[in-house]
């Protein structure tokens, strides 16, 4: 699902991409690169940006001036080590230790820009104490710049092939229209929340045109969420927990033929209208995390396609955003298949401001109402469990900077009215150099039934701190 959370509710498993070990399609990639000498010739980048810009380019952008050659080509190296640990506020009946984070981590960091181009990597590599493993994850391996060699066209079209982080969509926490693969492992253990967003080996096109600017993404291989599957954190079954009176923490995985081999597709298309930012979406893959199940009870990916909006804008003191999208479960039209989810409209509206000197604050309220609800009930093989028709969440952020903006206190809140539970991540940065980061927090699930979806984690409320050393 979408929503931060609401997508791990459903998680069962870990698949070979997100374990954090480095993927078979990764080869693929390598293959992407070297087909990129054939785009250099006549290709250009702009010098002032290497990220593909968020707004069309002016008239001035695309002056030759901004797309001069460098005089030479060019390296850029960097990256940090990082020890970090989490432990467990109460146990968990169903999974041994209280430890949730133990982690020893290197990332290394190295642009190369060419006259016209570039290539990225970024890769860490990492000892997990939990699980006891080692484990390496390559973040970006892409080569990026414009297609101008293609044509009078490919002069407004900018390409990223290769491993790479995605992202879109207007909300904090709160994603709709954000197909892309995010970790919330990661983001409940206490890692850095640069890791909830998982890398995927995909194409990203961005053409900038004076009707509007589009964005699309090909990833050639399904690449689904790390989601809660029981290595670190157990979670509600409707299966097995009302039999167990418990949590259950299976650890397994989907592959074979559960796990789909269709390629995923993913188009944005923007347009600025004075200060007011508007974008369409749409989508066509599979449900990110194992929601369904077969006709023999083995977890499956089932096909879904999503069509969304957003606008942004400013408002009053602050920003003001709305978003969309409507969640079309192509395997189950009509609601009436017990083991593959509904279709769902999804709504959010969100608000920030700074509210005084250094202060920051703001709120989100979002649903989620889902479609041929009767149909859900009447066919569900344990209706007592199933969401309510129209779930509502309400988030608020606070986030204060102090010492010169080298101590920051964060405190993020999500909050279920139809479920009465939630979750409070709160956390402390301090830097005072350029040269390391101490962080330090606490991720708290909380709610009165154990089988609603934020208070099934309540067993893993946690505590963490980290110790990040820049080169």
């Amino acid at each position: 699902m979408t929503y931060l959370v609401n997508e791990v509710c459903v998680t069962l498993h870990n698949n070979g991409s997100t374990k954090m070990k480095l993927r078979p399609s990764l080869r693929h990639a390598l293959r992407l690169l070297c087909l990129t000498p054939l785009l250099l010739s006549g290709v250009h980048l702009q010098a002032q940006q290497v990220s593909v810009p968020p707004e069309k380019p002016t008239q001035d952008e695309w002056d030759m001036g901004e797309w001069a050659e460098p005089e030479q080509q060019t390296y850029r190296i960097n990256g940090f080590v990082e020890a970090a640990a989490g432990w467990r506020l109460s146990d968990d009946p169903v999974i041994n230790g209280r430890s949730t984070l133990a982690d020893l981590r290197a990332q290394l960091q190295v642009d190369r820009d060419f006259s016209q181009s570039r290539i990225s990597l970024s890769a860490d590599v990492y000892y997990d104490g939990v699980l006891d493993q080692a484990k390496a994850q390559v973040r970006e391996l892409a080569w990026q710049g414009n297609l101008s060699s293609l044509g009078q066209w490919g002069t407004k079209v900018d390409a990223k092939l290769g491993q790479q982080v995605l992202t879109w969509g207007t909300g904090d926490y709160v994603f709709l229209n954000d197909l892309f693969a995010k970790d919330f492992q990661s983001f409940f253990a206490g890692r850095d929340d640069e890791y909830l967003k998982a890398p995927s080996l995909s194409a990203k096109f961005s053409g900038y045109f004076d009707w509007a600017n589009i964005d699309l993404v090909i990833t050639p291989e399904f690449t689904p969420d790390n989601y809660i599957n029981g290595d670190y954190f157990s979670f509600f079954s409707p299966q097995y927990s009302p039999i167990s009176g418990t949590n259950v923490a299976p650890r397994f995985s989907v592959t074979g033929a559960q796990l789909p081999a269709s390629p995923e597709y993913a188009v944005r298309i923007s347009k600025s209208l004075g200060s007011t930012e508007l974008a369409l979406y749409g989508y066509r893959g599979f449900y990110k995390s194992p929601s369904s199940r077969t006709d023999t009870g083995l977890a499956t990916f089932s096909a879904l396609r999503v069509y969304g909006a957003s606008a942004i804008t400013p408002f009053a003191q602050g920003l003001f955003n709305a978003e969309f999208a409507y969640y079309d479960s192509t395997d189950d039209g009509h609601g009436t298949h017990p083991q593959i989810p509904n279709s769902q409209a999804r709504y959010l509206l969100g608000y920030e401001q700074e509210l005084v000197k250094n202060l920051t604050g703001s709120v989100q309220w979002y649903l989620e109402r889902t479609a041929d609800y009767a149909s859900l009930l009447s066919h569900s093989l344990t209706p007592e469990f199933e969401p309510a028709h129209s779930r509502i969440v309400v988030t608020q952020r606070l986030m204060y900077r102090a010492l010169q903006q080298t101590l920051t206190f964060n405190a993020f809140n999500f909050y279920s009215t139809s479920d009465a539970d939630g979750y409070l991540k709160f956390s402390t940065d301090y830097s005072p150099t350029d040269d390391w980061r101490l962080t330090g927090g606490v991720n708290v699930f909380y709610g009165d039934h154990p089988h609603t979806f934020f208070n099934q984690f309540a067993d893993a409320s946690n505590a963490f701190i980290r110790l990040r050393l820049f080169y």
